[in-house]
């Protein structure tokens, strides 16, 4: 579709900074673009939008935002570094609920693949090591993720029945685990605890406190980080502002660069939220910077 608009995709090009039109640095005349084998360069723009998504593959910026799922997995694109963020403080832009992101609570370990939560919410447990359950699972999987990643060796095992792993074999992901053998099975307590290395008395004591039946099945899985949602603060037209309010003049944003509407931590994650910020906000940024330049 872009194509068709004329518009121009420059791929294997790496934007590094800003350039400001040299006033109070409220208007935006171009960036810097590295690409491999050329000289760096400067490209003019009339009105820019900021769509890089967010800091989830910036290790240093999740240690300082998010510290509970630092020692996480982390699940998204490596190449979302924050560049935005980065960008939008030096021009003294507000950034605003940096701490808040959607986390997952069972990835397999070391798999690398999300576990359905479906198992959880379906009356499946969470022990630690020690064969202890140590949270309540119906809190939701974003929830609960940093609780598995503080957990002795930073894992749990996710605990079900058969009943519940015949269904996840409607999974496609799934299905692969339990052909890589992520998957462990057990007739009683007793044999699962030995088949995920548990203490069996500790584990027959969790499980007795459910509605699960024998014979059992187990994952082992650890929490991680999906994506950021916090970022650029932007008014209703997707305009960039500044710590006291002000919007940049031809400065917008959207997506993972701009902030979500999750509010300030994990736990305030709905379903298609990213999307709405990608999709809704990103065609209003769209209409208001083709305005921008109409009006110019």
């Amino acid at each position: 579709a872009a194509r068709r608009a004329g518009v121009d995709i420059v791929c294997d090009a790496r934007v590094t900074g800003l350039i400001t039109d040299g006033g109070d640095n409220r208007r935006i005349a171009g960036l810097v673009v590295e690409r491999p084998g050329c000289e760096t360069e400067t490209v003019g723009c009339a009105a820019l939008i900021l769509a890089s998504s967010g800091f989830g593959g910036n290790p240093d910026m999740v240690r300082r935002h998010i510290p509970a799922i630092a020692n996480g997995a982390y699940f998204g694109h490596e190449g979302n570094k924050g560049d935005a963020f980065l960008w939008g403080e030096e021009l003294g832009a507000e950034l605003r609920h940096m701490g808040a992101w959607q986390g997952h609570g069972a990835i397999a370990v070391p798999h690398g693949a999300l576990v359905s939560w479906a198992l959880m919410s379906g009356g499946g447990i969470l022990v630690n090591r020690d064969g202890h359950r140590f949270a309540d699972e119906s809190r939701g999987s974003s929830d609960l993720a940093p609780e598995v990643v503080a957990q002795s060796g930073g894992f749990a095992w996710a605990v079900y029945d058969t009943g519940l792993h015949k269904s996840a074999m409607g999974f496609p992901d799934y299905r692969q685990l339990h052909e890589l053998g992520a998957v462990k099975e057990g007739g009683d307590s007793k044999e699962l605890a030995a088949s995920c290395g548990l203490p069996a008395e500790n584990l027959a004591k969790a499980l007795a406190e459910t509605g699960l039946h024998a014979p059992y099945c187990a994952i082992r899985v650890t929490g991680g980080l999906l994506h950021t949602q916090g970022g650029l603060a932007v008014d209703d037209r997707a305009r960039v502002l500044d710590r006291a309010g002000r919007p940049f003049a031809n400065l917008f944003a959207g997506g993972g660069a701009a902030c979500g509407v999750s509010g300030p931590g994990h736990w305030g994650y709905l379903s298609g939220n990213g999307l709405l910020s990608a999709v809704t906000l990103g065609r209003v940024a769209g209409r208001e910077a083709a305005r921008a330049l109409s009006a110019q």
